[in-house]
C-alpha cells in the first residue's frame, strides 16, 4: 500500500457484497466487477472505504451534506481493513460512519465559543448587531426601532418586550449619549447590554450550524429576546459538560427549532425544551418576593407535556428573562421543593433547570464580562439518566 494511501475501513475477499443493506440500489466498485454492497442507502453508509476483491481499488462513500438530516443513531467505524462477518446485513436505521467523517460532522454541528468573554460596547458593536439583526429579521430593524422610539416616548421601558433587541440598541444609543456612562450604571442600561451580549454569543456559537437559518427564525420571533436565546444557550452549557447534543431540522413546516436532544449512552434520546418563565421578568412584571414560586411551578408542570412525557422523557428548562440577582436562589429552592412533592407524578421530566444569560462590571466603563448561569435540578424520583453538568459559576446580574 502507498504510503500515502488510508487504509481501507473494510475488505472485500470473495465474490459476496461486504453488506447488505435496506437500500433499493446497489455500489458497485468502478471496474465494474464487484457489487461491494447490495441494498445500497447512501444514508447508511458515510464515509466508509471499500476495497475491492477483483481489483484492489478503494470506494469511498459519501459523507453528509450539510443540507441534510444528522443521523441520530452513528456506529463509528474503525480503519481496520478487515472483512467483516459472512452476510453482514445493516439496519435500515443504522449508520456506519468513518471516525474522519464523523469528527467533520461533529465540527460542523457543535456549538463553538466565543473569542472572548468581554463585550465591549461601542458605536461600531451596535452598529455591527443592527446589521446582523436586519439580516436575520428581514429587514424589519427600521420599523422596529421606530416602534420602540414611540413607545419609549411616551411610556418609557414599554418597548423592552415586543422588540427587545430593538429596544436594547435603542436604549444603548442613548445611554452612550452621556459622559459619564457605563454599561451596568442602571437597569435598563444593564438589561440593554444583557440583551445585546445574548445576542451577540448567540451568532458566535451558532451562525457556522447548518440548521442556523431555523435557529434564527426562532429567535427572530421573539425578537431575539433573552427567551429567544435560551435554547441555544442551554445547549452550549450542555455540550461544554460533555453531553452529546443535537438539533434537527423541524417537522411541522414551520422553520422553527422548539427543542434539541441530548444524545443517551442507551440511544434513546433525551428531549430538552423551553419553557418561558416570564411571570417575574423586569420592569413589568410580578414581584417574586410576594409569590408562591412553588406553585407556580407548580402550574407549569404540564405546560411542556407535548414534547416532553412518558414516551418522550426530557429536561424542562425554564428561561426567566431579564430578572433579578436575588430570586435565583428561591428559585431553585423551588424546583427542589417541586420534584419532593410532584417528582413521582412527573417522572418522565429528569431535570428542572434554569438558563440566565448574565454581565459582570470591569473597571472600564464600556466594557463587561458576558456569560450564562445554568442551574440543572434533577429529579430525584428519576434515577436512570444522567445529564453531565459542569459546575457554572454564578456572576452579579447586574439588574436592580
Amino acid at each position: 500500500m502507498p504510503a500515502d494511501e488510508r487504509q481501507p475501513h473494510f475488505v472485500q475477499t470473495g465474490d459476496e457484497p461486504i453488506f447488505t443493506g435496506q437500500g433499493t440500489g446497489e455500489l458497485r466498485c468502478r471496474c465494474g466487477q464487484s457489487v461491494l454492497v447490495r441494498g445500497y442507502d447512501p444514508s447508511n453508509f458515510l464515509g466508509i472505504d471499500l476495497r475491492c476483491a477483483q481489483c484492489g481499488s478503494v470506494t469511498t462513500t459519501a459523507g453528509l451534506s450539510a443540507l441534510n438530516r444528522p443521523p441520530e443513531q452513528v456506529v463509528p467505524m474503525d480503519r481496520t481493513a478487515a472483512a467483516p462477518p459472512a452476510g453482514s446485513t445493516v439496519a435500515s436505521d443504522q449508520v456506519l460512519a468513518g471516525r474522519e467523517e464523523l469528527e467533520r460532522l461533529m465540527e460542523l454541528y457543535r456549538a463553538r465559543a466565543p473569542a472572548s468573554d468581554r463585550l465591549t460596547v461601542s458605536d461600531a458593536f451596535l452598529d455591527a448587531i443592527a446589521a446582523d439583526y436586519d439580516r436575520l429579521s428581514g429587514g424589519l430593524l427600521a420599523d422596529h426601532l421606530a416602534a420602540v422610539a414611540a413607545s419609549e416616548a411616551t411610556r418609557p421601558l414599554t418597548g423592552y418586550r415586543p422588540y427587545p433587541l430593538a429596544w436594547a440598541i435603542h436604549t444603548l444609543r442613548a445611554v452612550m449619549r452621556s459622559p459619564d456612562w457605563s454599561c451596568t450604571a442602571t437597569p435598563p442600561a444593564s438589561v440593554a447590554t444583557t440583551v445585546a451580549g445574548a445576542f451577540r454569543y448567540f451568532l458566535d456559537c451558532w451562525s457556522h450550524h447548518p440548521l442556523f437559518p431555523a435557529m434564527a427564525a426562532t429567535a427572530a420571533d421573539s425578537g431575539f429576546s433573552l427567551h429567544g436565546a435560551a435554547l441555544f444557550a442551554t445547549a452550549k452549557c450542555l455540550a461544554d459538560s460533555g453531553n452529546r447534543v443535537g438539533f434537527v431540522a423541524p417537522r411541522d413546516g414551520s422553520g422553527r427549532l422548539r427543542q434539541f436532544a441530548l444524545a443517551m449512552g442507551d440511544g434513546v434520546p433525551l428531549t430538552c425544551a423551553m419553557d418561558v418563565f416570564d411571570r417575574y421578568e423586569w420592569p413589568l412584571g410580578e414581584d417574586w418576593r410576594g409569590a408562591n414560586l412553588y406553585e407556580r411551578l407548580v402550574d407549569r408542570l404540564p405546560a411542556t407535556k407535548g414534547q416532553i412525557n412518558l414516551r418522550h422523557p426530557g429536561m424542562i428548562v425554564l428561561s426567566p428573562g431579564a430578572t433579578w440577582e436575588q430570586m435565583e436562589q428561591p428559585l431553585v429552592d423551588a424546583i427542589h421543593d417541586t420534584f419532593h412533592s410532584h417528582g413521582r407524578r412527573y417522572r418522565h421530566v429528569t431535570a428542572i433547570s434554569v438558563i440566565l444569560a448574565k454581565v459582570l462590571p470591569t473597571p472600564a466603563a464600556d466594557t463587561v464580562r458576558f456569560g450564562y448561569s445554568f442551574y440543572p435540578v434533577p429529579n430525584p424520583r428519576q434515577s436512570a439518566i444522567e445529564v453531565k453538568v459542569a459546575d457554572v459559576p454564578g456572576a452579579p446580574t447586574g439588574r436592580r
